[in-house]
């Protein structure tokens, strides 16, 4: 979930973008929009869903890869979350050295699972990609230049 980790008011969680990604890519299978802004916004539907729902599953779950946290920080997807269930672990420093090795595992198998099959079928089959990829990527670009400024403005201050 979104916020608390090492203090700052906004991470995200990568198992719930993961997740998120996937129920996006299946939608993306064969949909059927006349408008390119209308596919853009369902997207958008269909991540902030599949990240809230991920995220409840973990909460009722206990699940503890990566433990549920909040920030102070407000997003879409912030009003649906549930209260944290690790209050000891919204502490700064509290992140134990397991916790930071299964966070940058779950960075890796994403990179490796997700990013770097689509960018190489793109490098392979240039003039013959299927048109859908662009929306899958242009929606990446965006939850990636998001969190990544968001993360420089949040360090910067």
């Amino acid at each position: 979930m979104a916020g608390g980790l090492f203090g700052r008011p906004f991470v995200f969680n990568e198992k719930c973008i993961i997740f998120s990604l996937i129920c996006m890519a299946l939608f993306l299978y064969k949909p059927h929009f006349q408008n390119q802004y209308l596919l853009y916004l369902t997207l958008f539907i269909i991540f902030v869903v599949a990240y809230v729902a991920m995220a409840w599953y973990d909460y009722y779950f206990n699940c503890d890869i990566v433990p549920l946290n909040r920030g102070p920080g407000y997003g879409p997807t912030q009003l649906f979350k549930p209260d944290a269930h690790v209050p000891e672990k919204q502490e700064k420093g509290k992140d134990t050295p397991l916790d930071a090795q299964r966070r940058h595992f779950l960075i890796s198998v994403m990179h490796l699972a997700l990013i770097s099959p689509l960018l190489g079928y793109i490098a392979v089959y240039r003039k013959q990609i299927n048109p859908i990829t662009y929306p899958i990527l242009g929606v990446l670009a965006l939850f990636t230049a998001g969190y990544h400024g968001g993360k420089i403005l949040i360090n910067s201050h």
